[in-house]
């Protein structure tokens, strides 16, 4: 099934704010076509890689995309904006790019600059489910291992919140935090939400030398946040 054009807008918008900083980074590409929650054919996503891959390529679709009606231009730049967040914090070029499609559609900009707050405001929130989630899934074999540290320490470089904050997240790592009703707790969130916890915490799972118990916690999560075993089992080994 082809790709609608919001999607379309969506893939491009944010594979330049992936190479925004002028590296695409080891994971970037993974990131922007998870922002569509589609499965490409092998065919549209060898397509896609290879037009992320690419700064000129995409610039050269950018031109090429066809117009979106204005009830899709707050979820696309809303899509864009979480790829400029992904690693911890907006710089100056990747604000330009989400401004830069954002006049291509016809947004307003008081508009933009208002979802933007909104936007920050709630990835702080998600940082906290997070951070939680995670280090219940490194706590639920009863060790923490080097490697599950240091990436949960990465996960935490990633999360647009005071440093205050992130060394409040650290101390997780020694006592995890008490949550009753963690499904419920996961289920309760908007459906993106729950699939971006779910991503942020998949690589714990293969840092643990129990990785069976992590993987069975991770997989009982998903199934309690409504997504298909599948899509969870592909979460995982990617």
């Amino acid at each position: 099934m082809p790709l609608t054009p919001e999607q379309e807008w969506t893939l491009v918008a944010c594979g330049l704010v992936a190479h925004a900083d002028g590296v695409l980074k080891e994971g970037e590409c993974d990131q922007v076509l998870a922002m569509i929650d589609e499965r490409l054919s092998p065919a549209d996503q060898d397509r896609w890689i290879a037009l992320v891959s690419s700064r000129d390529a995409l610039n050269a679709q950018l031109q090429e995309l066809p117009p979106i009606l204005p009830l899709f231009h707050e979820p696309l730049l809303e899509r864009a904006w979480a790829m400029a967040l992904a690693d911890g914090e907006v710089g100056e070029a990747e604000l330009e790019v989400v401004e830069r499609v954002a006049s291509m559609v016809g947004a307003d900009p008081a508009d933009l600059a208002s979802w933007r707050d909104a936007w920050t405001a709630t990835a702080a929130t998600l940082a906290e489910h997070k951070a939680s989630f995670a280090a219940l899934l490194i706590h639920c074999d009863g060790t923490i291992d080097d490697a599950e540290s240091i990436r949960f320490q990465a996960l935490l470089k990633q999360m647009p919140v005071p440093d205050e904050r992130r060394r409040e997240f650290a101390r997780m790592l020694k006592k995890p935090p008490s949550i009753d009703h963690v499904g419920a707790r996961l289920a309760a969130l908007p459906r993106e939400q729950r699939v971006e916890i779910l991503r942020a915490i998949a690589p714990l799972v293969s840092a643990s030398q129990r990785e069976a118990v992590g993987r069975q916690f991770f997989l009982q999560l998903a199934a309690q946040a409504g997504m298909d075993p599948a899509a969870a089992t592909k979460i995982l080994d990617v």
